[in-house]
């Protein structure tokens, strides 16, 4: 009992040796300190939000562009080569990871745009034979494909 006495007489008379602006200097800076780390924590939290929602909106577009491709299917019908290309290529899509990274998103969105034309060419080419400009827009979604897959092993 008597160390705590001697040690709180010894904080009192520490605290008692001070100047008033010392003593409001510690308190500032205290004050900064503890502001400090309150906002990087807010900042932190709120860039992890960011990246999340990031990654649900990836996520989305990469199961938005795969069920393009499941309506592209029934499109195709009569021409059994594209029908097939075209379930690789929703396989493909299907399994896709979710990305934050911003070149990812470009890719899907591309992906998109390129799915949109296969629609326009088999539109255009229904009950016909050929496919017209089709098979070379799969052909440049699986180059897409391999260049996300870039940006998502890093």
């Amino acid at each position: 009992m008597a160390a705590y006495s001697r040690g709180k007489i010894m904080n009192s008379t520490l605290l008692a040796a001070l100047e008033t602006y010392e003593l409001v200097i510690i308190v500032v800076v205290a004050a900064i300190f503890v502001g400090v780390i309150i906002a990087a924590l807010i900042f932190k939290s709120r860039r992890r939000r960011s990246v999340d929602e990031t990654v649900l909106e990836s996520r989305d577009e990469v199961n938005e562009n795969a069920h393009s491709v499941s309506v592209l299917i029934a499109l195709a019908e009569g021409k059994p080569e594209m029908i097939e290309k075209l379930n690789r290529l929703y396989d493909k899509l299907l399994y896709l990871t979710p990305s934050a990274e911003e070149e990812v998103a470009v890719i899907d969105e591309k992906i998109g745009n390129a799915i949109g034309d296969i629609k326009i060419e088999l539109t255009k080419t229904r009950g016909e034979e050929g496919s017209g400009k089709a098979e070379k827009y799969i052909d440049d979604i699986n180059v897409l494909i391999a260049e996300r897959s870039v940006h998502t092993q890093r």
